[in-house]
């Protein structure tokens, strides 16, 4: 297609096949030509109807089971295993961390089992914090070392699973249970215990085979490891307690942290493995938001050359300046829930919303109207520059992005996810799958880009410097738009200035603008201020081509799966709004402004279900 995807998903590829290729990349891969048998009947076949295993939470532990009998074939034969989800992106060396070298991390040399955690507040993730054990351990990063205790802990992670399967518990409809989700459960009912503490130390010295003073306890900073109180049974016989401690979320990191928080940018400090977690736009087809992410973190290896490729593309079409300005609704007053889609809660908190006139400028911050309305005016933006591109036969970079309010499947506070921090940043530049829904841009095959592409390795220094800047007289100079980040120790280079520029008159239609840029029509890269778009006619042409743009809009840039904001309690709304049609016959005569365009999309959908909290009262239905 010609949208993000570069392609339709990679084939899938039989082991040998995949074996043949690796060793062409010179990547370490072992074949196993008689592959561990199950031990019960009930994982030798996988059936399911869905194409996405995850959903499916029976044939997900069936998986389950397989991957750790895989693991404990390894194990058996003397090696240690890090195992990594597919979704998984590895940065850096992890063996610094696994042998106890890395700074601070002296004990993790003498775990059995070391994993990653899905905590999404670094506060809770100190050396000697145990608040990780309370949290979900994420298996997708999974350390094991050649030890009894990791033959104990893999024997009883099957075991749980196989007990499961037997017992016909899992069914379809029991999503949320999984490989990960009993090993969850077998590490809370180990009794952990820190090594530091009084009465373990010494007996867990001897278990390692270590004398005392051999290891320091006393080092300040240094990563705690936990060992379990009672032991578990070995499958030859006998058993053995287990030594586990949790990866340094900072450096083993979630996608929340990484690529909401930004913290390693913040700090400097690239990570050693990023796991998209905490994203959206998955489909059973594929992971388009995970990959989209990768992309826009100018961490996807995945593309070829054609990719970057101006010719193939038509040329690029890049947006210069923030699409919101900061004082655009300044002294504006708007009815507080006018960017809503639906709004639910309290009649007191409905009626508000519906009702209250305010300055959206001095929401507070834990607002989501806030949000939803600074969004209005962004997404219009983002439409006038795809009309840009439509109309120029271009493939669009897609503008760094903000949020002013996180994105979550369950309940807010304070506009965050009840795991980040309470101090976590807003706005913060944010990935694109916050905002939209990412497989639809997909479905409709938009060809765009993402925003950190002109500094990817594959685009070369040419099509940087190869710029024309679109210009409308009249129109202020448009700074640069703070970059999307990148990862950290990548620095963004700067853009050398435009090759050369071009000038058209405020309310030059969208369609006239190719015939406009005269022989610098060819250009590798166009780019054009943002506030200098909005001068512009928004206009392809004709009443077919406005009519066609218009339905590709409102999929694309419509509510994005109906995203909910808790404000308090059982009071929310519901987003996000599209921008109003161009029309087929748009008013060339005037320039749209922020208050024209939040006039314009609160037409467009106009619902809100507002009901009072008691056991006798229905929703109501009202028009705004």
């Amino acid at each position: 297609g010609g949208g993000e995807t570069g392609g339709p998903p990679p084939p899938r590829l039989s082991k040998s096949e995949l074996q043949r290729r690796c060793d062409e990349a010179g990547v370490g891969a072992a074949l196993l030509k008689t592959p561990p048998t199950p031990t019960r009947e009930d994982v030798a076949g996988i059936e399911t109807s869905w194409r996405y295993y995850r959903m499916d939470p029976k044939a997900f532990t069936q998986m389950g089971v397989l991957k750790v009998d895989f693991f404990e074939e390894f194990v058996r034969a003397g090696f240690d295993v890090l195992a990594s989800d597919l979704d998984v992106t590895w940065v850096r060396d992890p063996r610094p961390w696994v042998t106890g070298q890395a700074a601070g991390m002296q004990l993790l040399a003498h775990a059995d089992v070391l994993v990653s955690t899905d905590i999404a507040n670094l506060a809770l993730d100190t050396a000697r914090s145990e608040r990780w054990r309370y949290a979900e351990v994420n298996t997708g990063v999974l350390f094991l070392r050649n030890t009894n205790g990791t033959r104990a802990l893999l024997a009883a992670w099957k075991r749980k699973m196989l007990d499961e399967l037997t017992a016909g518990r899992l069914r379809k409809d029991s999503w949320g249970f999984n490989d990960q989700t009993y090993f969850n459960m077998i590490v809370r009912a180990l009794g952990l215990q820190g090594v530091q503490s009084q009465g373990v130390w010494r007996q867990w010295l001897a278990e390692r085979g270590l004398a005392d003073g051999e290891v320091d306890a006393s080092r300040e900073g240094d990563r705690s490891v936990y060992r379990s109180r009672s032991a578990l049974p070995l499958p030859s016989g006998g058993s053995a307690h287990i030594t586990l401690t949790a990866l340094p979320a900072l450096e083993f990191s979630g996608g929340h942290i990484y690529f909401v928080q930004h913290e390693q940018l913040a700090r400097a400090t690239p990570p050693v493995a990023l796991h998209t977690t905490y994203q959206f736009s998955d489909t059973p087809a594929y992971t388009w938001g995970k990959r989209q992410r990768l992309r826009e973190a100018g961490l996807w290896r995945g593309d070829g050359d054609e990719y970057f490729d101006a010719a193939r593309s038509g040329g690029f079409l890049r947006l210069v300046g923030p699409l919101v300005e900061p004082g655009s609704l300044e002294g504006v007053k708007v009815r507080e829930g006018v960017a809503a889609v639906r709004i639910e809660g309290t009649k007191g908190y409905t009626d508000r919303l519906m009702n209250n006139v305010v300055d959206p400028t001095a929401l507070p911050e834990d607002n989501p109207m806030r949000h939803l309305t600074f969004d209005v005016l962004q997404r219009a933006a983002l439409r006038d520059a795809l009309a840009l591109a439509r109309a120029t036969g271009r493939t669009l970079l897609l503008p760094p992005l903000t949020c002013w309010c996180d994105r979550y499947w369950n309940a807010l506070q304070r506009c965050r996810m009840a795991e980040a921090p309470r101090e976590m940043r807003l706005p913060f530049a944010c990935p694109m799958d916050h905002l939209f829904d990412v497989h639809l841009w997909e479905e409709q095959e938009v060809p765009v880009r993402a925003a950190s592409f002109l500094y990817h390795p594959q685009a070369n220094a040419t099509l940087r410097g190869a710029r024309v800047r679109l210009r409308v007289a009249g129109g202020a100079e448009a700074a640069e738009a703070a970059q999307a980040p990148l990862a950290p120790g990548d620095p963004i280079p700067p853009l050398p200035p435009p090759r050369e520029e071009r000038t058209v008159a405020a309310g030059t239609r969208l369609s006239d603008i190719r015939a406009a840029l005269g022989a610098a029509r060819g250009a590798p890269v166009l780019e054009v201020g943002a506030a200098d778009l909005r001068r512009l006619c928004v206009d392809l042409g004709s009443p077919q081509a406005n009519r066609e743009f218009d339905h590709v809009m409102q999929a694309l840039l419509g509510p994005a799966e109906m995203v909910r904001f808790n404000y308090r309690h059982m009071d929310s709304v519901w987003g996000f709004r599209p921008p109003a049609p161009i029309g087929e016959r748009p008013d060339c005569s005037r320039a749209s402004n922020a208050v024209q365009r939040l006039d314009e999309a609160s037409k467009f959908v106009t619902h809100f279900y507002p009901f009072a909290i008691k056991p006798d009262t229905a929703f109501e239905t009202r028009l705004q």
